[in-house]
């Protein structure tokens, strides 16, 4: 029965002009999109809920259910205002994405010099046990993690983020931002993942901290565990733990606009998220 409708399926794909290739193209890549922008969050297991009300509306329909028929397209009725409700946050940081080229992320030398004293200060800490949050800036702007923090415009150095992260200094909980080489803000308090979201025990506050914000953002975050004494590097919703300062710094300058330094062996392992 499959071999018999082979003929009429392929001379409806002879007959589709390239508009259409292309609408098809684009309504998968979409899909594509979002289901990687939900996959691993409390939303993934929603668009399965309305996906199962869906199902049950259709066969609500087929068995003459009215009552339940009823229901289910009063609920069907308002889907579009309830998507916004329940996704605002996920439309806010696909937008966010969708903005990325709207800047460049060539860097400068300022910003390779900020890199040496972060990998620097970052390894320091990591051996004293002291916890940090360091973000680079890329395209997508920090402005609104900036507002309520404590405006510094300094030179990126390893003993003014020593300071800064000093357990006794009064910013210390927050985050650092660096925005073209240069440490803007100190104090900043970044998106922290809900409690229920589907992340491993293994992370603290610091790192949930830097996973909600590579999330909404294109950042780079440096994260040093005060607890383990590791350096981790978060970026896409994902955490590497580096195993030295030349994994680091050949990670940064990659991300930030600047050839690898060198290829070899991988130079971190990634960290589960589940």
């Amino acid at each position: 029965m499959i071999l018999d409708r082979f003929p009429k399926l392929l001379d409806s794909m002879m007959s589709m002009r390239w508009e259409d290739f292309l609408d098809i193209f684009l309504v998968g890549l979409i899909i594509y999109q979002i289901i990687r922008l939900v996959k691993g969050t409390r939303s993934f297991q929603v668009i399965v809920g309305i996906i199962l009300v869906l199902v049950a509306y259709y066969l609500a329909l087929q068995f003459q259910l009215l009552t339940l028929t009823w229901l289910l397209s009063s609920f069907i009725a308002n889907i579009f205002l309830v998507t916004v409700v329940l996704f605002s946050t996920d439309i806010r940081r696909g937008l966010a994405r969708a903005g990325r080229f709207s800047r460049s992320s060539k860097g400068n030398s300022s910003t390779v010099e900020a890199i040496n004293e972060v990998v620097r200060a970052a390894f320091f800490m990591a051996e004293k046990r002291i916890g940090a949050l360091i973000v680079f800036e890329r395209r997508v702007s920090l402005g609104e993690y900036m507002e309520s923090a404590a405006r510094l415009s300094a030179v990126v150095s390893d003993r003014l983020l020593l300071a800064i992260f000093n357990t006794h200094a009064p910013l210390h909980d927050g985050a650092v931002i660096i925005q073209d080489g240069r440490l803007e803000v100190a104090g900043s308090f970044l998106p922290l993942l809900p409690a229920e979201d589907n992340v491993s025990r293994f992370f603290g506050t610091r790192h949930r901290a830097a996973i909600g914000l590579s999330r909404e953002t294109d950042a780079v975050i440096v994260v040093v565990s005060e607890e383990r004494g590791l350096v981790s590097l978060v970026r896409d919703g994902e955490v590497e733990v580096m195993m030295g300062a030349g994994s680091l710094r050949d990670k940064l300058l990659t991300l930030l606009g600047f050839p690898a330094v060198k290829k070899g062996k991988p130079v971190a392992k990634t960290v589960p998220l589940g």
